[in-house]
């Protein structure tokens, strides 16, 4: 439908609305009664919302045909006489375009970098249009002004009320049926009145689906945002607490029609929870109730609906209906919490804050007599929370804040509902405003089932699905969801799977009779979603609009756009018929080989290059069997003891590819695969590394013996030996001065390419062959510095020299069960990046070693302690928080440009040294080889500092590093977290709903750099470009800031952490420096194959 067609046809639907409200007027004029004038007012006002609403979208219409026609830009002039959003005034904090010039003074030489190349072209990109704030909860109210997301709100869920009202009709009249057959009168009497209100049902929800259909107007809408929170599986679990609810009355709903000389129908309510009836309210014929209060306790639920009856004759009929998600009305009492607690401190959001004034840089409210955090240090008027724990004594007691509002009925009518809901919690966090230590979350590796390529891996939906092999629906239950291509389908499905996972990498390594033959294309097409569809590969409910939905125009098959290549030709056929016939082709297939093999050797051919290997023998394994190893599939299993013999001597001698050449040899075929190969894939599992040239002969260890498969003598040298280093990724430096300052703008840019990462180099081995290994007995423990998952970190002090250092303790059993072999690797690869160039910033390893049962990083030891314990001893200045974030910010400059991303930035893991500079630490985390441009999916980090992309488990790049930057800027001016919330759960809905409060008199260069690191859409985050922290170091906050002089510790710290001799541990949590420094016993022992995961791991800096 092009614009002209749009515009008429809602021109129609205004006139249409027009002439209802005119005949309504004029029943008005002639009825005395009371009930039915009621009646028509009510359809009057809505009629007139509506009106108003199309109105809108006319005039939303009609702009963009003259945009269209007259090629204007949606800035110009009649951008704001069309009624758009109005422009930001030049001078205010949101205007960004120019920034490099027009604000940012150029310094000395040195002072920061150049403001124009690294300040984003784009003029309004940086701080996007606020979107409007509500909750789902605000859209089901009567009187809710976002009309246009409730219409796409409800055109959604009625659509699927109405399909799962069918599906429970049909099976009611198949009970109707058997219990005819089998002559049971009273049962088939009830089924048949269950059969009479489902098909009541089913006219109500068609009458309130028409009603919104009437509405829709088929354009992208700014203020329709997709419900991201539903594709989560991180979001909104399934709840357990108390609901207190109070109905105190109907409205303008239609009753039942009743005979003329009765009192009319008696009206009642029940309630349900999940399907089950929960209360039910007395009956009343005046549509109001005095004490209808309910308590119900809530297990593990999504979702309450609430149906209003009318009760005329023998059975009650439904005349309205109401749903509501449990999780809905626990976000609404975490709003109200926080706002009754705000509401008397002055804070604003930053688009509420006056931009006429600008306010100094210098000006800092409570905090002029001291910088250092100390009891004056107080800045911009830090608030305590007005009334300690609201839930006193007992946290899990009801809330005190309840939800009082009209709630609209379908398909007419509104209901009055007081509620609240208490979430019952295991370990309820106070809600106050101080800043307290939390340890960071890893999302759990699942048990991983392959099937044709798919990695299968048990998931929780907490919305409905819809199954990609059956189409039957997954209503908040378990599933299975491919890791990679995202298949989603019952458990008792997935072993029917035979069609392979065709993501782009698995597809095109495998052999070519294990791809799909049989092809017929799908013809995708964008096309306006207007009902309830769901993706025919992810599952997923797809959003409203044409700017995510795809629909076959062959087979009407729908789907995400990003779903369209990885839905398998098929177009015609059902996914289990298709299924079913590869099945099919497959078991003929194995029928026709196992007939050849059986008559005899003829069939069989033989190629060249030494007799075929042994079947495996899985008693002989002296490896564990991993899934997998890669994206896609897994590595061959050691077939037999022999096998780690020629492993050993493949891994030190392989065959270079010029003498493979010259011998002539032909490649094999997968089904015969060689010695050489077989030992090569071998020593890749027992070394977790890609195979690399030998050693020179002097440095090449002896072949070891192979050992018992478990129990074995554990040598420590034999996993010593082996100092091959990992490969440390090092990007391309630009040519240039050798000082830290960045070359010119230009060659910057020039020499870091925004979407190719940097070829991989191999360094110079930083080991030292002739220092003594290091090992436990040359340590003495003097303290616990603290503690973590896996193990703890405790101070230590050479016994030769006296030296002190912080040790980090891993036991090898818990890295071995939580699957972190390869995290534990990787955080020793990101020391030896930080080791790389001695980064002033980040804390360096110097030696790693190894026992039978445990790992150990020794650490330079920062006895300042953290920025956690100095900011609860007292607030930071503006001063000193610019300081340390500018320290901050070049150390995860250096990390990305090494293609590491951090992913763990708090205050906990910024420790000050004694001269007052800050170290990061605790690398476990990092994330190597992400580059521009690269992104990842893991579900980590602490919550209070979690990107909302990371919660909607989208995939992710180095921009997450800039928002936690940003709430790390924001804890440390103002002493507490930006997102709070009692626990996990409302953490996270805080970062993906609020917008962060500041105080009034806040200087604007703080107000708009956080507001430009706690942008939600990474594109438009500051430092998510190709040049990445100088987009930060550009802004106007660091506009003092000479980077050349904070790099070589030139500026002289505001604060100089105190001790009272070296080994004093003042500086670190009591709770962990009183515990006794010993290492625990570990009963359990580590087969030799458990051992060799941990080969390599040894290493000594040459520093050290």
């Amino acid at each position: 439908m092009d614009g002209d067609e749009l515009i008429a046809s809602v021109y129609r639907k205004i006139e249409r609305e027009k002439a209802l409200i005119a005949a309504a007027s004029n029943m008005r004029q002639s009825t005395d009664n009371v009930l039915v004038q009621q009646r028509v007012d009510a359809n009057i006002r809505d009629g007139r919302k509506n009106i108003a609403y199309l109105e809108e979208k006319m005039r939303e219409l009609q702009l963009r045909q003259m945009e269209r026609e007259g090629g204007g830009s949606p800035h110009d002039s009649r951008h704001q006489q069309a009624g758009g959003p109005p422009l930001p005034p030049k001078d205010s904090p949101g205007y960004v375009g120019g920034e490099g010039h027009a604000h940012y003074p150029q310094g000395g030489a040195g002072s920061m970098p150049s403001g124009a190349p690294f300040s984003d072209p784009r003029p309004y990109a940086p701080i996007p249009k606020a979107r409007p704030n509500y909750t789902k909860l605000d859209l089901i109210k009567y009187d809710t002004p976002y009309l246009g997301p409730k219409i796409q709100l409800m055109l959604s869920q009625l659509e699927f009320k109405l399909s799962v009202e069918k599906q429970y009709k049909a099976g009611i009249e198949k009970m109707v049926r058997l219990y005819q057959d089998e002559g049971d009168r009273k049962s088939r009497a009830d089924a048949e009145g269950r059969r009479v209100e489902s098909n009541q049902k089913i006219q109500l929800l068609k009458q309130a689906l028409k009603r919104y259909e009437d509405l829709h107007v088929d354009i992208e809408s700014s203020d329709a945002a997709d419900d991201e929170s539903l594709s989560s599986p991180n979001m909104r679990k399934p709840l357990t607490g108390l609901l207190t609810m109070r109905i105190h009355a109907v409205k303008d709903v239609d009753h039942a029609t009743s005979s003329r000389f009765s009192r009319g129908p008696e009206t009642f309510v029940i309630v349900k929870v999940e399907d089950a009836i929960k209360a039910r309210t007395k009956a009343t014929r005046n549509d109001k109730w005095l004490d209808e209060s309910f308590s119900i306790d809530i297990d593990k639920a999504n979702e309450i609906e609430l149906t209003v009856y009318d009760k005329s004759g023998d059975r009650p009929t439904p005349i309205g209906m109401l749903w509501v998600r449990i999780s809905d009305i626990a976000e609404e009492m975490r709003r109200k919490k926080i706002e009754t607690e705000l509401n008397a401190s002055g804070w604003v959001s930053a688009d509420k804050m006056d931009g006429s004034g600008t306010p100094r840089s210098d000006h800092h409210p409570g905090s002029q007599g001291s910088s250092h955090g100390g009891p004056g240090g107080a800045s911009f008027g830090a608030m305590a929370p007005p009334g300690g724990n609201p839930h006193g004594d007992n946290p899990n007691a009801p809330p005190t804040v309840m939800i009082d509002s009209w709630f609209a009925l379908e398909p007419f009518g509104r209901i009055q509902l007081q509620m609240s809901f208490a979430k019952q919690l295991k370990d309820r966090r106070p809600f106050d405003i101080g800043l307290n230590r939390q340890g960071a979350v890893r999302q759990k590796k699942e048990e991983v089932h392959e099937k044709q390529g798919h990695k299968f891996v048990t998931q929780q939906f907490y919305n409905i699905m819809r199954c990609a092999l059956c189409g039957d629906f997954l209503k908040y239950a378990a599933g299975m969801q491919c890791a990679d291509c995202k298949y989603t389908c019952h458990r008792k499905c997935y072993p029917k799977v035979v069609t392979k996972c065709i993501s782009k990498a698995n597809y095109e390594t495998d052999p070519d009779e294990e791809k799909i033959n049989h092809r017929i294309p799908h013809r995708f097409e964008g096309f306006s979603n207007l009902s309830a569809n769901w993706c025919c590969h992810c599952g997923y409910l797809l959003p409203f609009g044409r700017k995510n939905a795809k629909r076959c125009t062959e087979c009407a098959l729908t789907c995400h756009a990003q779903c369209t290549h990885l839905v398998p030709d098929f177009c015609g056929m059902s996914m289990e018929a298709a299924n079913q016939i590869i099945d099919a082709q497959i078991r003929a297939k194995h029928h026709n080989k196992s007939t050849s093999v059986s008559s005899g050797l003829s069939g069989r051919t033989l190629r060249p290059g030494g007799p075929p290997q042994p079947p495996p023998d899985n008693t002989a394994l002296s490896y564990p069997h991993k899934p997998t190893n890669g994206p896609y599939g897994a590595l061959p299993r050691l077939p037999s003891a022999e096998a780690v013999s020629a492993a050993t001597n493949s891994y030190m001698t392989p065959q270079s590819p010029i003498a493979a050449i010259q011998t002539g040899r032909q490649p094999l075929s997968p089904k015969t695969p060689p010695a050489a190969s077989t030992a090569q894939a071998a020593a890749t599992v027992a070394t977790g590394r890609t195979p690399v040239q030998p050693p020179t002969e002097a440095a090449r260890p002896p072949v070891q013996p192979q050992q018992p498969p478990s129990h074995a003598h554990y040598d420590p040298g034999s996993y010593v030996n082996f100092q091959q280093p990992p490969p440390v990724q090092q990007i391309q430096k630009p040519s240039g001065p050798a000082s830290y300052p960045m070359p010119p703008p230009q060659q910057q840019v020039q020499a870091m390419p925004p979407q190719m990462a940097p070829p991989h180099k191999e360094p110079e081995s930083p080991v030292v062959q002739s220092k003594a290994r290091i090992g436990l007995d040359h340590f003495n423990f003097l303290a616990v510095l603290g503690k973590g998952n896996f193990g703890k970190v405790m101070l230590a002090e050479t016994k030769s020299t006296r030296k002190l250092y912080a040790i980090k303790v891993l036991k090898k059993e818990f890295i071995i069960e939580n699957d972190e072999v390869e995290s534990t690797k990787s955080e020793k690869r990101v020391f030896l990046i930080a080791n790389k160039e001695r980064h002033p910033f980040l804390l360096n390893l110097h030696a790693c070693f190894q026992t039978e049962t445990r790992v150990y990083f020794v650490m330079e030891y920062i006895s300042g302690g953290d920025l956690m314990l100095h900011i609860q001893r007292g607030q930071f200045g503006l001063k000193r928080a610019q300081f340390y974030a500018a320290e901050v910010c070049l150390a995860l400059k250096y990390f990305h440009e090494n293609g590491v991303i951090y992913r763990d930035l708090k205050l906990d893991n910024i420790l000050l040294t004694l001269d007052g500079h800050i170290k990061i630490g605790d690398y476990g985390l990092c994330k190597e080889n992400m580059w521009y441009g690269c992104t990842t999916s893991t579900f980590c980090g602490t919550p209070e500092f979690m990107a909302p992309e990371i919660l909607l488990d989208k995939k992710y790049g180095r921009a997450v590093d800039w928002w936690a930057f940003g709430v790390l800027i924001y804890q440390m001016l103002l002493q507490q977290s930006p997102f709070r919330g009692e626990d996990e759960d409302e953490i996270y809905d805080a970062i993906l709903a609020d917008e962060p409060l500041y105080p009034i008199h806040m200087p604007r260069d703080s107000v708009s750099i956080l507001q430009k690191l706690l942008t939600r859409e990474p594109e438009l985050r500051l430092g998510s470009g190709p040049t990445d922290a100088q987009e930060v170091m550009s802004h106007a906050f660091f506009r003092n800031v000479n980077w050349d002089d904070i790099y070589h510790k030139r500026v002289p710290p505001p604060f100089i952490p105190t001790i009272s001799s070296p080994t004093d541990t003042s500086n670190f949590d009591q709770e962990f420096t009183s515990v006794t420094p010993v290492l625990t016993p570990v009963q359990s022992v580590l087969s030799q194959a458990m051992q060799e995961e941990f080969r390599g791991f040894s290493y000594t800096a040459d520093f050290a």
